[in-house]
Order: C-alpha cells, then sequence, then structure tokens
C-alpha cells in the first residue's frame, strides 16, 4: 500500500485512509486493551507527504488543521525509528493532510506507517517492512496495517494481520459531522455500558459470539453486490459512540449518528460506522449511487466524499 516516489530533493507517499467493515470486541484484556476481530479495506482518500534530508526533525502541516507538535504520530513514529536505528540522521515532512481526524479513518495511523517507509529509505537504513509493522504497533495499534494489504482481517489490538484476496467491486461514500471523537473515550464509554467483559480464557472467542457475525461471513459477501453485505456491518462501538460527543463541538449541528438514517433515507441498504466513529461509511454498486448517498450527507450538513476500496 505505501510507495515512495522520488520527489523534488526527496521522496513522497500516499497514505491511505481505512474504513472498518465490521468491528467485533472481544473482550477487554487485564492489560486495559480490548481483542478485536475487524475487516479493513483501505480506500482511495490519501494524505500525501513529503520527505527531505535536514539536519533534525521537523514537520509542517497543510490542509485540514492538525498539530505539528510531538503528539502527531509523523514525529513519534520518526523519534522512534532514529532511536531503534542509532541514526543521528533528520528530516523535514511536509504532511497535507486531506483524511479527518478523529473520524474512524486511521489518518494518523496512515501516517505514521508512511514515515516509517519514506524515512527508511531517506535514510538508508536496512529495516524490513515487518520489521517497520512492528515497530508501528507502538506508535499506534492501525499502524501495521498499512504495511499489509489492502483488505485485511485484524486481531488482537490490531497488530495481528490475516491478508484477505478478495476485492470489492463496491463503491463508498463516506460521511462525517463537524466533530471527532477520541478513541480512548469511546472504548471508556463501552466499559462503562458493560459490553466489554474481561477475557479469561478462550470460549469468549467461540463462534458468532452474541449473535455478531464472524469476519469469514462478510468475506463471502466481499465480490458481490452491496446489499447483500446489509446485516453484516457490525460495529460494536457504535453504542458507545453515540454516548461521546466533545463539550466543544456545536450543538446544534449534525450529529453523526444521523448520518445513518440520512444514508438510509437515501436508498443505501448497507451502511456502517467506521473504527470508533464519528464517520458512517455506505456501499454502493455503481459510482452514480455512491455520489447520490454523498450527496443526501452533505445536504443534511455533513462533510461527504466518494472513494473505493485501494488495489495493490
Amino acid at each position: 500500500m505505501l510507495e515512495t516516489a522520488p520527489s523534488e530533493g526527496g521522496l513522497t507517499v500516499q497514505a491511505p485512509a481505512k474504513v472498518n467493515l465490521t468491528l467485533r470486541v472481544l473482550g477487554r484484556r487485564p492489560d486495559g486493551y480490548h481483542d478485536l476481530e475487524s475487516v479493513v479495506a483501505a480506500v482511495t482518500l490519501f494524505d500525501v507527504l513529503e520527505f527531505s534530508a535536514s539536519d533534525d526533525l521537523h514537520l509542517a502541516c497543510e490542509g485540514i488543521p492538525v498539530s505539528a507538535g510531538e503528539d502527531n504520530l509523523v514525529l513519534r513514529a520518526a523519534r522512534l525509528l532514529r532511536t531503534e536505528s542509532g541514526t543521528r540522521a533528520g528530516a523535514r515532512v511536509r504532511l497535507q493532510k486531506r483524511i479527518p481526524p478523529g473520524r474512524g479513518f486511521g489518518g494518523g495511523s496512515a501516517d505514521a506507517a508512511a514515515t516509517l517507509v519514506a524515512l527508511s529509505a531517506l535514510w538508508g537504513l536496512d529495516f524490513a517492512r515487518e520489521d517497520l509493522a512492528r515497530l508501528g504497533a507502538s506508535v499506534g495499534s492501525d499502524v501495521p496495517f498499512f504495511f499489509g494489504s489492502p483488505v485485511a482481517i485484524l486481531r488482537g489490538r490490531g497488530e495481528r494481520l490475516e491478508a484477505v484476496q478478495a476485492r470489492s467491486p463496491w463503491w463508498l461514500a463516506l460521511a462525517w459531522p463537524d466533530y471527532g471523537l477520541a478513541t480512548v473515550d469511546v472504548y471508556a464509554a463501552l466499559d462503562r455500558l458493560g459490553a466489554s467483559p474481561v477475557v479469561r480464557d478462550t470460549l469468549y472467542y467461540r463462534a458468532g459470539v452474541n449473535g455478531r457475525p464472524e469476519a469469514t461471513a462478510i468475506l463471502e459477501a466481499l465480490e458481490g453486490p452491496a446489499s447483500g453485505a446489509a446485516a453484516l456491518l457490525v460495529n460494536d462501538l457504535e453504542g458507545a459512540a453515540r454516548r461521546v460527543r466533545p463539550a466543544a463541538s456545536p450543538r446544534g449541528g449534525l450529529d453523526g449518528m444521523d448520518l445513518r438514517a440520512v444514508f438510509r433515507q437515501s436508498g443505501a441498504a448497507s451502511v456502517g460506522m467506521t473504527g470508533s466513529g464519528s464517520a458512517y461509511f455506505a456501499l454502493a454498486d455503481t459510482e452514480g449511487q455512491a455520489r447520490r448517498f454523498g450527496d443526501a450527507a452533505r445536504a443534511a450538513g455533513a462533510e461527504a466524499t466518494v472513494v473505493r476500496p485501494l488495489r495493490e
């Protein structure tokens, strides 16, 4: 998914967004993390990162406003790679931010993965992709996904990946409200709801936990019509996400949870929430259908775009 291209004085990498077609929370682990099973697809919405040599690490951000400070995963990934490799090299990074943060698209994780790939090449380091993915897992649970197949099943915290060969013909309309959700807040809300029992044994992992479809169910629908996935787009975080909204968000604005209804009213049969929200997606068989769904979301006050699943 992540390929470097030469640019003036350095390298450029496109970092794709991801959509969680399904997300089951299998339990809360004793270490505080949650075990997941999720079918994830990379899509054609990209951040663009440009890297050039420098004496230290510098980050400049353009496009959608995000922090350029030490909390940005680009800098965290760069500093980790420098520490692990022992190099004293630096880099100047220009991030063109197009993936909205806090909506469940994994843009920050994609940026971190792109940083590890680009700086390994720019600094002449002998790191295999597997090694970079391992490093990335310590930056964020979603980071390893971006080193593998565009469609995969994620398990554990997200670090255990199973590549999926099927490639869907679907189009997707993505829509999101004017506020994002912090993943940690959504999981905390899930735990307060009592919907995430602590994992003590393997019995909880048996097929069809609480009637929620396993990953294999949606894999069988991937190459069929979009409507065939309607009953399979389960996200166990949706109920918790409904209970989380930043105090600073405009109370009169569109509630992200209305987007499911907006998509359905526009004719979408298969609708889901990605990640921990606040974005929703609607599957479509044609670009025209997807654009109609996206137009309906914009008319309701959301931001929206149309994408396709990424192919190698």
